[in-house]
């Protein structure tokens, strides 16, 4: 059974060729949530505002995070109540879970 040290993560990321090589990573996840929202949202606003930033992280490396500045990005992503009425109680939408499964390849 493979052991796998604490720290190994942060080590590996300062290895001389793999920052570039984790903005690659990054950019593979942003334009997997750009393909699959353009698929199942119809204005395109929520699409284009992904982007990626670039943070101090932990122990001296920098860290990606793949970011959606849109006003509803939460709502979008993990679902949210429609407003009650005199005529309903309000209902329950699904979040589409598209940066989700943009990071967990699919």
């Amino acid at each position: 059974m493979a052991k796998v040290y604490k720290g190994a993560g942060t080590k590996v990321a300062r290895l001389p060729g793999i920052q570039p090589e984790l903005d690659v990573a990054a950019m593979k996840v942003m334009l997997r949530a750009k393909a699959e929202a353009a698929a199942s949202i119809r204005t395109g606003h929520y699409e284009s505002s992904f982007e990626i930033k670039r943070v101090p992280g932990k122990r001296g490396v920098t860290d990606r995070l793949v970011v959606n500045n849109d006003e509803a990005s939460l709502a979008i992503e993990y679902g949210h109540m429609t407003p009650a009425s005199k005529r309903s109680p309000g209902r329950f939408v699904p979040g589409k879970f598209i940066l989700t499964r943009a990071v967990n390849g699919g």
